[in-house]
C-alpha cells in the first residue's frame, strides 16, 4: 500500500474507534511523538502505546471528521474535527497531525 491508502487507513480506523489496531500495524517501535512540540514521555513504540492506551480507555469519540489531507512523499497531514468526551468532559476541537513516514511505518508523528 501507499503512504497515502496507510493514511487513509488510519483515518478510517479513528473514526472506527480502531484506535490501537492502527498503531500497532502502521507505528514504528523507534516512533517519536510530539503534542505542540513536546515529547516527553512519548519516545519509542511503548511509551506511545500507553498514552494511545490511556486516551482510548478514557475517550467517547462521539464524531471524527476529516478536513484536510496532505501527502508528499514520505511526509503526511491531516485536519480533523474531533467531537469527544474525555474522562466525563465533553471536548470539541480541531487538530493537525503531521507524519514522518520509514518503509510504511511512522516514525515521527506532531500534533497541533
Amino acid at each position: 500500500m501507499s503512504v497515502r491508502e496507510n493514511l487513509l487507513d488510519i483515518i478510517k480506523s479513528i473514526q472506527e474507534n480502531r484506535i490501537l489496531e492502527a498503531f500497532e500495524k502502521y507505528y514504528d517501535d523507534s516512533v517519536v511523538m510530539y503534542e505542540k512540540g513536546d515529547s516527553t514521555n512519548r519516545v519509542g513504540k511503548e511509551a506511545n502505546r500507553k498514552a494511545e492506551e490511556s486516551f482510548v480507555n478514557n475517550a467517547t469519540i462521539h464524531e471524527a471528521k476529516v478536513l484536510k489531507v496532505l501527502v508528499d512523499g514520505n511526509n503526511t497531514a491531516y485536519e480533523m474535527f474531533m467531537d469527544f468526551t474525555y474522562g466525563g468532559n465533553k471536548v470539541a476541537k480541531t487538530q493537525w497531525a503531521l507524519q514522518e513516514w520509514k518503509d510504511g511505518k511512522i516514525v515521527k508523528e506532531e500534533f497541533y
